[in-house]
């Protein structure tokens, strides 16, 4: 049986003479050796983020695919350590894994509770089976669309979003950030259903995942994104670092992401020598970790920003290498906008506030290139890198105030310019032509 809503789903156990081990997944033959291998390292949260005798964490992590049409799936994983008296280490520890090229972060952490709650250790593979067989019977998700789907005893909904594309993204969608401002209360700003279909991974909550030190860095992180930059995330678990990682991409909402991420990153990762080696050889890969093993810190110390965020830290820092500059600078205003935190709730507002900031910001960045584009009579239309960046310098966005000079101005669409994410911005167009050879 196959299914639309998942690739595979994975049993993953630590065996003391083995180590991390897959002991059962469905479909059979879904994973190769090598991306058995990967998901079970990936599986486990590094010694240092579980200390609790008792408990379970889910994370997001992603995984390299060895064929098929999707060179990367996506791991929602729900780690469990119980304790075992029959056990050597005192404790059992396995994990529960589902692959899917389907970014409903929600979701898949809603439906990892739902099995864990239904499961029983004694009879953990036939729960699963039974919920594999359940998924494998789900009717096939359709966007703009909402499904009731049963797990178990347990009804779980889910809408389908339907992502924005670029090329309907014009310059009447340039908004002035005070009149967005002005139109947020607090009823609207918990219900942005409206942020659910424009853009990647909306549902991270990146105010509650930063530091309250690092928020201040929100427009240089914005910048990080929307430029591809290589960089990595330390933090405590894993859990916050892909919950940041997630919340980071989706700041540059309606625009898409289009380089390598890992959410969660470890040492045992195929890729972890070649990421070190280009490291050392200064070969620049527009590629963003997520770890929680302090070691990173010596093994990757060559990665040109580091962004710490864990505990170990003295103070929260965003860490860059040689002469590495940033166009934007720190906004202290958005902070004071900020509501005091009392609960859960009003984190969900915070982000809320932050998402629809810096989607406005995404919209007025990329509307620049539609005004240009408009500026032309003809129906296919002439990018040229000179003209582009001269139109730039007689124009104005609401967030001016975050560029020191105009010429970071200018510099900040220079370096997208060279970026894969303006590469899909022009495909995506596909009414374009490039003049000359950008990148």
């Amino acid at each position: 049986m196959l299914s639309q809503w998942i690739e595979s789903i994975c049993l993953v156990k630590f065996d003391i003479e083995i180590g991390q081990i897959v002991e059962w997944t469905q479909p059979l033959q879904s994973i190769t050796d090598q991306e058995e291998k990967n998901i079970s390292m990936l599986a486990f949260p590094d010694s240092n983020a579980f200390s609790q005798n008792e408990g379970h964490l889910k994370y997001v992590f992603r995984v390299r695919r060895s064929g098929g049409k999707n060179k990367f799936s996506l791991g929602f994983a729900l780690f469990m350590q119980r304790k075992d008296e029959d056990n050597p280490r005192g404790y059992t520890q396995k994990s529960i894994v589902i692959l899917t090229n389907l970014p409903l972060v929600t979701f898949y952490y809603n439906l990892l509770e739902l099995i864990y709650t239904n499961i029983k250790q004694g009879c953990l593979k036939a729960q699963l089976q039974y919920a594999y067989e359940q998924i494998s019977n789900w009717e096939k998700p359709q966007p703009n669309k909402l499904f009731n789907l049963q797990i178990f005893n347990n009804k779980i909904a889910v809408e389908v979003p339907h992502y924005l594309k670029m090329q309907k993204v014009d310059s009447q969608m340039n908004v002035e950030l005070q009149e967005v401002l002005e139109e947020l209360t607090l009823t609207n700003m918990i219900q942005f259903d409206d942020l659910r279909d424009i853009g990647q991974f909306q549902e991270a909550n990146i105010f509650a995942a930063l530091p309250h030190a690092m928020l201040v860095h929100l427009p240089k992180l914005w910048e990080l994104i929307v430029t591809n930059q290589q960089f990595m995330v330390i933090a405590d678990s894993p859990y916050q670092c892909s919950e940041i990682i997630l919340g980071m991409i989706s700041l540059i909402s309606p625009m898409k992401y289009s380089g390598d991420y890992r959410p969660y990153f470890t040492i045992y990762d195929k890729e972890f020598q070649q990421i070190n080696q280009e490291l050392e050889n200064s070969i620049v890969r527009n590629i963003i970790i997520g770890v929680t093993n302090p070691f990173f810190l010596k093994a990757f110390k060559k990665f040109p920003i580091i962004i710490r965020c864990d505990s170990q830290a003295q103070q929260n820092r965003l860490l860059t290498q040689g002469n590495k500059e940033f166009c934007l600078q720190d906004d202290k205003q958005t902070l004071k906008m900020m509501i005091p935190i009392k609960n859960e709730e009003t984190k969900t507002i915070n982000n809320s506030l932050i998402k629809k900031i810096y989607r406005n910001m995404s919209l007025e960045f990329i509307g620049l290139f539609e005004m240009y584009f408009a500026s032309q009579q003809n129906q296919v239309k002439k990018f040229d890198e000179k003209e582009f960046l001269e139109f730039t310098k007689n124009c104005k966005v609401s967030f001016q105030d975050l560029f020191e000079t105009k010429q970071k101005f200018v510099k900040l669409y220079q370096t997208f310019i060279r970026s894969s994410n303006f590469v899909t911005y022009l495909n995506e167009r596909k009414n374009v032509y490039i003049a000359k050879n950008i990148i």
